[in-house]
């Protein structure tokens, strides 16, 4: 949550918070005039804190004659549902080229046939390098994807902690 003090009232502040984030590519979702407003911000393919796609609610209270307005964001429930539907295909995908890998490489050293041994027997024919070529491509293929979801979790990891970064920014320009 971010908080700021302004020294004007909240018939001034609130006009000034709307537009400015308006402006910044926010779209309205809510408001009660004077007192709240929310703001839908950011994209699905969002990879920042600042461009994730969220919910911003802004609240403003009168203090001493100034105003406090309050701000939080929260990612976005179909951004989360897509990078952890992702993932879990990623995932998927991982376990099966482990699956084959291995198993190949267990036809590569016995010559028995395996579940997957049919993708290299032509007849009696058995193409090894071609085999052990799928083998390495399967592999690298596990490791990229893991690599991916490890990138995931930074991606959710560092939204989630500066997911406020976005309302901080926009806010210094409110006077």
């Amino acid at each position: 949550m971010f908080e700021r003090t302004f020294n004007l009232k909240i018939e001034d502040v609130y006009p000034k918070l709307k537009a400015i984030l308006v402006e910044k590519g926010c779209k309205v979702i809510s408001e009660d005039p004077q007192k709240q407003i929310r703001f839908k911000q950011g994209s699905l393919w969002g990879i920042a804190p600042q461009t994730a796609k969220k919910t911003i609610t802004s609240t403003l209270e009168t203090v001493n004659g100034g105003t406090i307005v309050r701000c939080s964001s929260k990612l976005a429930s179909d951004w989360k549902n897509i990078t952890l539907i992702g993932c879990a295909f990623a995932a998927v995908l991982i376990g099966l080229c482990i699956w084959m890998a291995s198993d190949l490489s267990g036809f590569i050293i016995s010559h028995e046939p395996s579940f997957w041994s049919w993708l290299f027997v032509d007849g009696n024919n058995v193409d090894l390098v071609a085999a052990k070529v799928f083998v390495n491509l399967t592999w690298g293929l596990a490791s990229f994807l893991s690599l991916i979801i490890l990138l995931e979790a930074v991606i959710v990891v560092y939204a989630y902690f500066k997911i406020d970064a976005f309302t901080e920014e926009s806010l210094k320009t409110l006077n």
